[in-house]
């Protein structure tokens, strides 16, 4: 028996399953999907208290801090869209089973890591997880109307409010009974191999039947140009000179990569078919929306653990909090991420996608105006926080319902690698813009001998400000997005034209825009 029997053998067993146990394909990609979002989320997001805390466990540096935060969006960057394309070729459960083991042995390597060494290695394999935009392309894949669709998302959306009170809890719980950053490595190991348990169970498999060659070229100009444009936004401060060479390098590589892909026959992501205006400005949206979502975790969390100076008006803020008091600041958006995501497919549904998309940016922008005008008491943190979660849970949503709308079936994948590809870019600037602001009107203060930067209580209003604007882009994002009727049921529409390489006819699926 061949493998391509032995896999059809696999799949008809888990759709009988799935029929015994009277749980439709979609569903249950979509629980599978959530608890990987929530596991991506929590090795994400979980270390954001605990930076002090690890940075003295593991005996980092600042800059090695730095690094093994975002080593994550560095490495994802460009590896992630390529690995959703093959998993399409190959296999999405697969690829997806594989992610999730991978998450597992990376925090497993984190757990056991001595130093920054084994820690660092941990994380990058933890980058090199595609198993959440692979869990997005099987829930459109699986779904047999627009409504199934945004359904299936919204139950992502609430894992993700899930992740973000477990994740700051956890930490913060773990510390004050004895534990260590390492027991938090081990408690997301052991989550991530009960995911992939449950996945091994339940996820149907999907594979486009193509023969197509693989742009192995395509794929390493787009790994080279997105890892080094990653690479420089984040380490420009550190590197000077050298971060502008690689970010120029980057550029190159990216503009190589994008002729490449507009002239070979079987590209590595089709640039004529996914970066239409029925797309492009979700992915867009859907990155700022993932920034936004990290810089505030940090503001909010950082401001309530910083200890305020009584008689220095530019210290004097916070609330001097441990880890877990701070993590509670979290909890409005949470609550409201994870409650709205059981409501915000329906109401995507009924008021469309653009209505959706400017409820979602305004209320961003209501949100971090408000914080911007007044943050020193907790309640002004609950409601600003608040109005934020539902943002994030009818705007996240709406920006991947969106570019997977527009997707015709068997093009789910392509459509989720050229979203990784934006908003992977986009993410990867959260910590560094967060930096960027935070310590640009800072004060330098004698701390043991040594002179120290500290933000001041003007740094967390400006954070507050850029957030803000940041939601009049996602308005910007809603006036340019362009409607598409949703493609389930539709097959591509070819057009004969030829390939710029080889002069050989090339098939270009042109989507129908309205």
């Amino acid at each position: 028996m061949n493998s391509t029997s032995v896999a059809q053998l696999s799949a008809g067993r888990i759709e009988l399953r799935l029929a015994r146990l009277h749980i439709r394909p979609v569903t249950a990609v979509a629980v599978v999907a959530a608890l990987i979002v929530l596991v991506g989320d929590s090795q994400a997001l979980a270390l954001i208290p605990l930076l002090g805390v690890m940075s003295e466990e593991f005996h980092l540096t600042a800059s090695q801090a730095t690094v093994v935060l975002a080593i994550l969006g560095i490495v994802g960057a460009g590896a992630l869209p390529v690995l959703t394309r093959l998993a399409e070729r190959v296999s999405l459960r697969r690829f997806l089973l594989l992610g999730v083991a991978m998450t597992t042995l990376g925090n497993v390597l984190c757990a056991l890591a001595p130093g920054f060494t084994l820690l660092l290695i941990g994380r990058i394999v933890l980058g090199l997880s595609a198993a959440i935009p692979i869990s997005l392309a099987l829930v459109r894949e699986k779904s047999t109307d627009a409504h199934g669709t945004n359904r299936g998302l919204g139950l992502v959306t609430a894992a993700v409010g899930v992740g973000v009170a477990f994740s700051f809890l956890l930490g913060g719980t773990v510390l004050q009974l004895q534990g260590s950053v390492h027991t938090v490595f081990w408690v997301m190991a052991v989550l991530a191999a009960l995911t992939f348990v449950v996945g091994w169970i339940l996820v149907p498999d999907y594979r486009v039947q193509s023969r197509t060659r693989i742009d192995y070229l395509g794929a390493a100009l787009l790994i080279v140009g997105l890892t080094l444009i990653a690479v420089a936004i984040s380490y420009a401060s550190e590197w000077g000179s050298g971060a502008v060479l690689a970010l120029v390098i980057g550029f190159v590589a990216m503009g190589g990569w994008v002729w490449w892909e507009l002239s070979v026959s079987s590209p590595m992501i089709d640039l004529r078919r996914t970066f239409r205006r029925s797309a492009v400005p979700a992915y867009f949206a859907a990155g700022l929306f993932a920034a936004v979502a990290i810089i505030s975790n940090l503001a909010v969390t950082s401001y309530a653990e910083f200890t305020p100076v009584p008689g220095v008006p530019e210290l004097d803020y916070g609330y001097g909090y441990i880890v877990l008091m701070a993590s509670l600041f979290l909890m409005p958006t949470a609550f409201f991420i994870l409650f709205g995501g059981f409501f915000v497919g329906r109401v995507i549904t009924r008021i469309g996608i653009k209505t959706s998309f400017f409820i979602a940016g305004a209320l961003t922008v209501v949100g971090f105006t408000f914080m911007a005008l007044g943050h020193s008491e907790i309640w002004q943190n609950a409601v600003g926080m608040g109005i934020w979660g539902i943002a994030y849970a009818l705007g996240s949503t709406t920006a991947n319902a969106a570019f997977l709308h527009a997707a015709k079936d068997s093009e789910a994948s392509l459509f989720s690698a050229a979203a990784t590809t934006v908003t992977g870019t986009i993410g990867s600037l959260a910590a560094p813009v967060f930096t960027a602001v935070l310590y640009a009107t800072a004060v330098v203060v004698p701390v043991n001998g040594a002179k120290v930067s500290v933000p001041t209580a003007q740094s967390y209003t400006n954070l507050w400000w850029v957030l803000a604007a940041a939601g009049v882009v996602m308005l910007l994002m809603a006036v340019l997005h362009k409607t598409v009727q949703y493609q389930g049921g539709t097959e591509p529409q070819t057009v004969i034209a030829p390939d710029a390489t080889t002069g050989a006819p090339t098939a270009e699926v042109l989507p129908e825009e309205r």
